[in-house]
Protein backbone atom coordinates (compact mmCIF):
# COMPACT_ATOMS: atom_id res chain seq x y z
CA UNK A 1 0.00 0.00 0.00
CA UNK A 2 2.74 2.50 0.67
CA UNK A 3 4.28 1.79 -2.68
CA UNK A 4 0.78 2.10 -4.54
CA UNK A 5 0.49 5.67 -2.76
CA UNK A 6 3.84 7.06 -3.47
CA UNK A 7 3.42 5.83 -7.13
CA UNK A 8 -0.16 7.87 -7.04
CA UNK A 9 2.20 11.27 -5.93
CA UNK A 10 4.69 10.85 -8.31
CA UNK A 11 1.50 10.32 -11.04
CA UNK A 12 0.03 13.44 -9.80
CA UNK A 13 3.33 15.12 -10.15
CA UNK A 14 4.59 14.50 -13.36
CA UNK A 15 0.63 15.35 -14.44
CA UNK A 16 1.20 18.92 -12.53
CA UNK A 17 4.32 19.27 -14.25
CA UNK A 18 2.97 18.33 -17.62
CA UNK A 19 0.11 21.05 -17.16
CA UNK A 20 2.72 23.69 -16.06
CA UNK A 21 5.02 23.35 -19.52
CA UNK A 22 1.62 23.41 -21.77
CA UNK A 23 0.94 25.63 -20.15
CA UNK A 24 4.04 27.96 -20.25
CA UNK A 25 3.79 26.74 -24.42
CA UNK A 26 0.59 28.39 -24.56
CA UNK A 27 1.42 32.01 -23.34
CA UNK A 28 4.72 31.28 -24.88
CA UNK A 29 3.02 31.32 -28.61
CA UNK A 30 0.54 33.58 -27.25
CA UNK A 31 3.11 36.01 -26.74
CA UNK A 32 5.04 35.09 -29.92
CA UNK A 33 1.37 35.65 -32.22
CA UNK A 34 0.54 39.17 -30.17
CA UNK A 35 3.82 40.64 -31.16
CA UNK A 36 3.78 39.28 -34.89
CA UNK A 37 0.55 40.70 -35.02
CA UNK A 38 1.71 43.94 -33.76
CA UNK A 39 4.79 44.04 -35.85
CA UNK A 40 2.14 43.39 -38.84
CA UNK A 41 -0.16 46.42 -38.08
CA UNK A 42 3.09 48.50 -38.06
CA UNK A 43 3.81 47.39 -41.49
CA UNK A 44 0.89 47.78 -43.10
CA UNK A 45 0.67 50.91 -41.33
CA UNK A 46 3.78 51.86 -42.94
CA UNK A 47 3.03 50.99 -46.06
CA UNK A 48 -0.38 52.84 -45.73
CA UNK A 49 1.41 55.82 -45.14
CA UNK A 50 4.02 55.35 -48.38
CA UNK A 51 1.14 54.73 -50.36
CA UNK A 52 -0.50 57.79 -49.18
CA UNK A 53 2.93 60.10 -49.67
CA UNK A 54 3.54 58.45 -52.93
CA UNK A 55 -0.43 58.68 -53.87
CA UNK A 56 0.52 62.72 -52.88
CA UNK A 57 3.45 63.20 -54.46
CA UNK A 58 1.70 61.60 -58.11
CA UNK A 59 -1.44 63.90 -57.95
CA UNK A 60 -1.40 67.63 -58.44
CA UNK A 61 -0.50 68.86 -55.03
CA UNK A 62 2.90 69.05 -54.19
CA UNK A 63 3.42 70.99 -57.88
CA UNK A 64 0.72 73.28 -56.50
CA UNK A 65 2.35 73.96 -52.77
CA UNK A 66 5.61 74.80 -54.64
CA UNK A 67 4.01 77.28 -57.00
CA UNK A 68 2.03 78.53 -54.10
CA UNK A 69 5.07 79.54 -52.31
CA UNK A 70 7.20 80.58 -55.36
CA UNK A 71 4.08 82.81 -55.93
CA UNK A 72 4.02 84.39 -52.53
CA UNK A 73 8.11 84.93 -52.58
CA UNK A 74 7.66 86.59 -55.79
CA UNK A 75 5.20 88.72 -54.97
CA UNK A 76 6.65 89.40 -51.34
CA UNK A 77 9.64 90.58 -53.21
CA UNK A 78 7.69 92.89 -55.58
CA UNK A 79 5.79 94.82 -52.99
CA UNK A 80 8.80 94.90 -50.75
CA UNK A 81 10.93 96.42 -53.25
CA UNK A 82 8.10 99.18 -54.42
CA UNK A 83 7.46 99.63 -50.35
CA UNK A 84 11.53 100.61 -49.94
CA UNK A 85 10.55 102.52 -53.35
CA UNK A 86 7.93 104.63 -51.95
CA UNK A 87 8.81 105.46 -48.79
CA UNK A 88 12.72 106.08 -49.36
CA UNK A 89 15.55 104.41 -47.06
CA UNK A 90 16.75 107.30 -44.92
CA UNK A 91 17.36 106.76 -40.82
CA UNK A 92 14.20 108.45 -40.32
CA UNK A 93 11.44 106.52 -42.49
CA UNK A 94 13.25 103.44 -41.56
CA UNK A 95 11.28 102.84 -38.64
CA UNK A 96 8.04 103.09 -40.75
CA UNK A 97 9.18 101.07 -43.97
CA UNK A 98 10.54 98.13 -41.19
CA UNK A 99 6.83 98.15 -39.43
CA UNK A 100 4.86 97.90 -42.85
CA UNK A 101 7.39 95.36 -44.38
CA UNK A 102 6.90 93.14 -40.92
CA UNK A 103 3.08 93.49 -41.61
CA UNK A 104 3.10 92.62 -45.02
CA UNK A 105 5.44 89.59 -44.29
CA UNK A 106 3.33 88.26 -41.58
CA UNK A 107 0.29 88.37 -43.84
CA UNK A 108 1.81 86.97 -47.07
CA UNK A 109 3.37 83.89 -44.81
CA UNK A 110 -0.66 83.59 -43.22
CA UNK A 111 -2.11 83.25 -46.79
CA UNK A 112 0.27 80.69 -47.74
CA UNK A 113 -0.46 78.57 -45.08
CA UNK A 114 -4.16 78.54 -45.79
CA UNK A 115 -3.61 78.06 -49.28
CA UNK A 116 -1.48 74.92 -48.64
CA UNK A 117 -4.19 73.64 -46.33
CA UNK A 118 -6.54 74.35 -48.84
CA UNK A 119 -5.14 72.70 -51.87
CA UNK A 120 -4.14 69.19 -49.31
CA UNK A 121 -7.72 69.09 -48.61
CA UNK A 122 -7.89 70.30 -45.19
CA UNK A 123 -11.05 72.61 -44.75
CA UNK A 124 -9.81 76.08 -44.31
CA UNK A 125 -12.87 77.92 -42.62
CA UNK A 126 -12.88 75.34 -39.32
CA UNK A 127 -9.10 76.64 -39.61
CA UNK A 128 -10.23 80.01 -39.73
CA UNK A 129 -12.58 79.49 -36.97
CA UNK A 130 -10.85 78.22 -34.23
CA UNK A 131 -7.80 80.58 -35.09
CA UNK A 132 -10.32 83.28 -34.28
CA UNK A 133 -11.13 81.89 -31.17
CA UNK A 134 -7.59 81.17 -30.42
CA UNK A 135 -6.68 84.97 -31.22
CA UNK A 136 -9.27 85.78 -28.38
CA UNK A 137 -7.07 83.30 -26.13
CA UNK A 138 -3.80 84.74 -26.69
CA UNK A 139 -5.62 88.59 -26.86
CA UNK A 140 -6.12 88.13 -23.35
CA UNK A 141 -2.93 86.22 -22.97
CA UNK A 142 -0.89 88.77 -24.26
CA UNK A 143 -2.23 92.42 -23.46
CA UNK A 144 0.80 93.95 -22.75
CA UNK A 145 2.53 92.66 -26.30
CA UNK A 146 -1.00 94.29 -27.61
CA UNK A 147 -0.55 97.51 -25.85
CA UNK A 148 2.98 97.32 -27.27
CA UNK A 149 1.80 97.27 -30.90
CA UNK A 150 -0.97 99.41 -30.58
CA UNK A 151 1.52 102.24 -29.13
CA UNK A 152 3.70 101.39 -31.91
CA UNK A 153 1.08 102.29 -34.41
CA UNK A 154 0.60 105.29 -33.05
CA UNK A 155 3.96 106.27 -32.30
CA UNK A 156 4.65 105.83 -36.29
CA UNK A 157 1.12 107.33 -37.37
CA UNK A 158 1.39 110.15 -35.29
CA UNK A 159 5.06 110.70 -35.84
CA UNK A 160 6.16 111.05 -32.32
CA UNK A 161 9.72 110.41 -33.03
CA UNK A 162 11.35 108.59 -36.17
CA UNK A 163 14.97 106.72 -36.37
CA UNK A 164 17.60 109.53 -35.81
CA UNK A 165 15.76 112.11 -33.50
CA UNK A 166 17.35 112.57 -29.89
CA UNK A 167 14.14 112.39 -27.89
CA UNK A 168 14.02 112.02 -23.74
CA UNK A 169 11.57 109.30 -22.34
CA UNK A 170 11.31 109.61 -18.90
CA UNK A 171 15.08 109.92 -17.35
CA UNK A 172 16.47 108.07 -20.85
CA UNK A 173 18.01 111.00 -22.96
CA UNK A 174 19.64 109.63 -26.32
CA UNK A 175 19.56 108.78 -30.25
CA UNK A 176 16.94 106.83 -31.84
CA UNK A 177 18.29 103.64 -33.41
CA UNK A 178 15.64 101.16 -34.43
CA UNK A 179 12.13 100.60 -33.54
CA UNK A 180 9.26 97.91 -34.06
CA UNK A 181 5.67 97.57 -33.11
CA UNK A 182 7.12 96.33 -29.70
CA UNK A 183 9.80 98.35 -28.34
CA UNK A 184 12.23 101.21 -29.15
CA UNK A 185 16.20 101.31 -28.51
CA UNK A 186 17.88 104.74 -27.47
CA UNK A 187 21.54 104.85 -27.21
CA UNK A 188 22.95 107.31 -25.13
CA UNK A 189 26.70 107.53 -26.31
CA UNK A 190 27.30 111.09 -23.49
CA UNK A 191 26.44 108.44 -20.85
CA UNK A 192 27.61 104.91 -22.91
CA UNK A 193 24.64 103.36 -22.31
CA UNK A 194 21.40 102.03 -24.59
CA UNK A 195 17.79 101.15 -23.51
CA UNK A 196 14.88 99.42 -25.18
CA UNK A 197 11.49 100.88 -23.76
CA UNK A 198 8.46 99.11 -24.06
CA UNK A 199 6.22 100.97 -26.68
CA UNK A 200 3.29 100.67 -23.80
CA UNK A 201 5.55 102.64 -21.71
CA UNK A 202 6.04 105.62 -23.87
CA UNK A 203 3.35 108.13 -23.11
CA UNK A 204 5.26 111.78 -22.78
CA UNK A 205 8.22 112.25 -25.27
CA UNK A 206 10.75 115.45 -25.51
CA UNK A 207 12.18 115.48 -29.03
CA UNK A 208 15.03 117.49 -29.54
CA UNK A 209 15.20 120.06 -32.37
CA UNK A 210 18.36 122.18 -33.42
CA UNK A 211 17.99 124.94 -30.97
CA UNK A 212 20.73 124.57 -27.61
CA UNK A 213 20.46 127.18 -25.36
CA UNK A 214 23.55 127.91 -23.08
CA UNK A 215 22.93 130.10 -19.64
CA UNK A 216 26.37 131.62 -18.33
CA UNK A 217 25.93 133.40 -15.12
CA UNK A 218 27.89 136.54 -14.16
CA UNK A 219 28.39 138.85 -11.36
CA UNK A 220 25.82 142.25 -11.07
CA UNK A 221 29.13 144.31 -11.19
CA UNK A 222 30.00 143.27 -14.39
CA UNK A 223 30.49 146.27 -17.06
CA UNK A 224 27.71 145.08 -19.41
CA UNK A 225 29.69 147.04 -21.96
CA UNK A 226 32.39 144.72 -21.42
CA UNK A 227 30.44 141.53 -21.51
CA UNK A 228 28.75 142.56 -24.83
CA UNK A 229 32.28 142.42 -26.27
CA UNK A 230 33.57 139.51 -24.64
CA UNK A 231 30.47 137.43 -25.83
CA UNK A 232 30.86 138.67 -29.52
CA UNK A 233 34.27 137.70 -29.33
CA UNK A 234 32.46 134.19 -28.24
CA UNK A 235 30.15 134.25 -30.44
CA UNK A 236 32.56 134.60 -33.90
CA UNK A 237 34.38 132.04 -31.97
CA UNK A 238 31.70 129.02 -31.97
CA UNK A 239 30.24 130.45 -35.52
CA UNK A 240 33.52 128.96 -37.34
CA UNK A 241 33.38 125.44 -35.60
CA UNK A 242 31.91 122.79 -38.25
CA UNK A 243 28.26 121.35 -37.13
CA UNK A 244 27.23 124.96 -35.73
CA UNK A 245 24.99 126.20 -38.15
CA UNK A 246 24.30 130.06 -36.33
CA UNK A 247 25.03 131.20 -32.88
CA UNK A 248 23.56 134.32 -31.09
CA UNK A 249 23.77 136.77 -27.59
CA UNK A 250 20.37 137.22 -26.62
CA UNK A 251 21.61 138.87 -23.90
CA UNK A 252 20.13 139.49 -20.10
CA UNK A 253 17.83 135.76 -19.36
CA UNK A 254 17.80 136.05 -15.20
CA UNK A 255 18.59 137.58 -12.19
CA UNK A 256 19.18 135.36 -9.50
CA UNK A 257 19.95 135.23 -6.00
CA UNK A 258 24.15 136.09 -6.64
CA UNK A 259 24.39 136.70 -10.52
CA UNK A 260 22.56 137.56 -13.24
CA UNK A 261 22.32 134.98 -16.36
CA UNK A 262 23.19 135.86 -19.97
CA UNK A 263 22.29 133.64 -22.62
CA UNK A 264 23.70 132.35 -25.96
CA UNK A 265 21.48 130.36 -28.57
CA UNK A 266 23.07 127.89 -30.38
CA UNK A 267 21.93 126.00 -33.86
CA UNK A 268 23.74 122.62 -33.87
CA UNK A 269 22.15 119.11 -34.81
CA UNK A 270 20.90 117.66 -31.84
CA UNK A 271 23.25 114.52 -31.98
CA UNK A 272 26.39 117.22 -31.26
CA UNK A 273 24.43 118.88 -28.41
CA UNK A 274 26.47 117.62 -25.50
CA UNK A 275 29.75 118.08 -27.41
CA UNK A 276 28.78 121.48 -28.42
CA UNK A 277 27.44 122.75 -25.17
CA UNK A 278 30.76 120.79 -23.96
CA UNK A 279 33.23 123.32 -26.27
CA UNK A 280 31.02 126.68 -25.70
CA UNK A 281 31.73 126.59 -21.69
CA UNK A 282 35.63 125.62 -22.34
CA UNK A 283 35.61 128.71 -24.90
CA UNK A 284 33.75 131.06 -22.57
CA UNK A 285 35.82 130.20 -19.54
CA UNK A 286 39.27 130.56 -21.90
CA UNK A 287 37.68 134.49 -22.94
CA UNK A 288 36.25 135.38 -19.41
CA UNK A 289 39.98 134.31 -18.03
CA UNK A 290 41.77 136.83 -20.68
CA UNK A 291 39.12 139.42 -19.92
CA UNK A 292 39.85 139.40 -16.15
CA UNK A 293 35.68 137.93 -15.68
CA UNK A 294 34.94 135.86 -13.35
CA UNK A 295 31.62 133.61 -12.34
CA UNK A 296 30.22 134.47 -9.37
CA UNK A 297 30.04 131.49 -7.16
CA UNK A 298 27.28 131.20 -3.67
CA UNK A 299 29.41 132.01 -0.62
CA UNK A 300 28.09 132.09 2.93
CA UNK A 301 28.70 134.90 5.84
CA UNK A 302 28.48 134.24 9.21
CA UNK A 303 27.76 136.79 11.37
CA UNK A 304 28.74 136.34 15.39
CA UNK A 305 27.79 138.21 18.03
CA UNK A 306 30.42 139.18 20.92
CA UNK A 307 29.60 139.54 24.30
Amino acid sequence: MLASGARGREFESRHSDQNKKHSDDFLTVLFLFSVLTYNFNILRMMEMFMDAIIDWMLSPKPYLCVATVLFSLIAWAMIRRFVRKVFGKTDKQSGALSIILNIIKYFFIILCVLLILQINGIDVTSAVAGLGIASVIIGLALQDALKDIIMGVNIISEEFFRIGDVIKVDNHVGRVTSMSLKSTRIVNAEEGYEVRICNRNIDRVFRYNDVLFVDIPLAYDESPEKIRAVFDDIVKEITTWKDVKKVEFLGLQEFQDSSIAYRLRVMVPPTKRADTKRRTLQTVDEHFRKNGITIPFPQLDVHTDKQ
